[in-house]
């Protein structure tokens, strides 16, 4: 079999691939999700027999999926056969996002897409790598925004892991969620000092405590006052908690007015009291800077909570 000029092929496969995104960008009513697939797999079949001879096919063949994508999306092919091509792609190891065909793709599509990538997914193999991949990938295609969030949680601990989380459950306006995930995992963890032990005193001989006892003249007893209404005291006042303090304070801020800010950045002054009683200061720390970033639009917010004297994270 005689070797294409790669040269050739590749001007060849260009012009193709040309007149797909002209067709495209023009608004064309015509399905060119099949002439888009045919130029990836004619592609696809130029590498695995030559290789990359010109240098430059591994870009054009990244260029042909992004226009079968965007054909798809075009004209929707069956999204059960989609969903087939797109899984072979991954697991072949060419570079397939489920978001760029997420749309052409539907419930329908990403639903077949889950139930095969969870079953390999459970399976020890060369495959188990990718399909967890594509497992956070359909996750955060099809909006399933708890499934993702334990996706990435079982993932080892890393920062930016941590702050995917918090984007996901803010993106999904779940910010009280994105606020204390931030603040019990982004921030440094409070190490407690070993306390000193005393010695224990060394005990007197029972004979010489009896015989010191004795010596000792006996006690008067003091008349008992008998205590009335008035002067019993009153029990303490329970305080609040911190989580009670924090679920105040994002109901005030709900609220968007300008009395709800100031009793909100009061409700901060407590917090931040609550926090140092109990030792973690850090974390209160951390509390504000990601509701500062969550609200960073709201200004008179902002304004208030710098009135309170409360430290706002720089930048």
């Amino acid at each position: 079999m005689s070797v294409p000029d790669p040269v050739e092929y590749t001007a060849k496969i260009g012009a193709v691939l040309d007149t797909v995104r002209r067709l495209l960008d023009s608004g064309s009513r015509a399905d060119l999700a099949p002439l888009a697939r045919r130029a990836v797999d004619d592609i696809v079949g130029m590498l695995e027999q030559h290789g990359d001879l010109a240098g430059d096919l591994q870009v054009r063949l990244d260029q042909a999926v992004a226009l079968y994508a965007r054909a798809c999306a075009a004209r929707p092919p069956d999204p059960e056969q989609l969903a087939d091509w797109v899984l072979e792609a991954a697991f072949s190891g060419r570079a397939v996002a489920v978001a760029d065909f997420a749309a052409a793709l539907g419930d329908a599509g990403l639903a077949r897409m889950k139930s095969i990538v969870d079953e390999i997914a459970n399976e020890p193999g060369e495959k188990h790598e990718i399909a967890q991949r594509l497992r956070e990938e359909i996750a955060e295609a099809s909006g399933d925004v708890d499934g993702l969030v334990a996706i990435l949680a079982a993932k080892p601990p890393r920062v930016d892991v941590s702050l995917k989380i918090v984007r996901v459950l803010r993106a999904a306006g779940r910010h009280s969620e994105a606020i204390a995930y931030a603040a019990r995992v982004l921030t440094p963890q409070r190490t407690e000092k070993p306390r000193a032990v005393k010695p224990p005193r060394a005990e007197k001989p029972p004979q010489a405590e009896k015989s010191r006892q004795a010596e000792k003249p006996p006690k008067a007893e003091k008349p008992q006052r008998k205590e009335t209404p008035q002067q019993k005291e009153a029990p303490p006042k329970e305080e609040h908690s911190i989580p009670e303090y924090r679920e105040r304070i994002e109901q005030l801020i709900a609220q968007k007015e300008a009395s709800a800010y100031q009793e909100a950045a009061q409700c901060l002054k407590k917090l931040r009291t609550l926090h140092k009683q109990a030792g973690t200061a850090e974390e209160f720390t951390g509390y504000v800077a990601e509701l500062v970033n969550v609200h960073r639009r709201k200004t008179r917010l902002l304004a208030e909570i710098r009135s309170a004297r409360i430290a706002l994270p720089k930048g």
